[in-house]
């Protein structure tokens, strides 16, 4: 059985020229031997040929009423009758559905407020990416201030500490430098005193009366 389902109701009774109708007929009588036949598809009931062939099982053809000018025998036995010609009449007619249209232009019945504009999602992904791009640099770049910022920020500490030692370490050495100059001036005059002693006669020290 060929799965290619090519045929519809619509198409099937316009190939046997009869209304859609008949052919939903024909589709309610065989659910009664062969079940649901055919497969939804895309909102439309399609048939392969298989199926097609069991829908058509189920037409027949209409009852034609016998021929009225069917030749009677004449009956001897009794007067020659005229025969009743009887004619159906036209008040039966076919009722006159109105052909599908071909196209629907869905535009026609939104309006003209709404339109809507189409985009490609390749443009705006590559949007959201250069956004994502920028976000990041901006993030890392100011990451990389900040460690700037708290490096030098040590450092200023350590500049302004080390200047304080070096403050008080000057006005130390300067004491401390002072006070050893007072004592080496001290060191120098005695050791002048000491050495102008060579080469002069000395004076005896005088004895005190007794």
């Amino acid at each position: 059985m060929t799965m290619n389902r090519e045929h519809t109701l619509a198409s099937i009774a316009a190939e046997h020229n009869v209304q859609k109708r008949a052919a939903q007929n024909w589709l309610a009588k065989s659910r009664t031997d062969h079940g649901e036949i055919g497969a939804v598809i895309n909102g439309v009931r399609r048939f392969n040929d298989s199926e097609r062939d069991i829908l058509l099982s189920y037409a027949r053809e209409p009852r034609r009423c016998p021929a009225l000018d069917t030749p009677v025998e004449p009956d001897l036995t009794t007067p020659d009758l005229t025969p009743t010609v009887i004619e159906v009449g036209n008040h039966r007619g076919q009722l006159a559905l109105p052909t599908p249209p071909a196209l629907i232009d869905l535009g026609q019945y939104r309006g003209e407020n709404a339109v809507l504009t189409s985009f490609e999602a390749t443009d705006i992904d590559r949007f959201l990416d250069s956004c994502d791009g920028f976000l990041e640099a901006v993030e890392n770049d100011f990451q990389h201030q900040q460690a700037i910022t708290q490096r030098k920020a040590q450092q200023a500490a350590a500049v302004k500490a080390k200047v304080e030692q070096v403050k008080e370490a000057s006005l130390v050495y300067k004491l401390r430098s002072e006070s050893l100059a007072l004592h080496n001036a001290a060191i120098d005059a005695q050791v002048q005193r000491d050495m102008s002693v060579l080469g002069k006669p000395q004076q005896p020290d005088e004895s005190p009366h007794l």
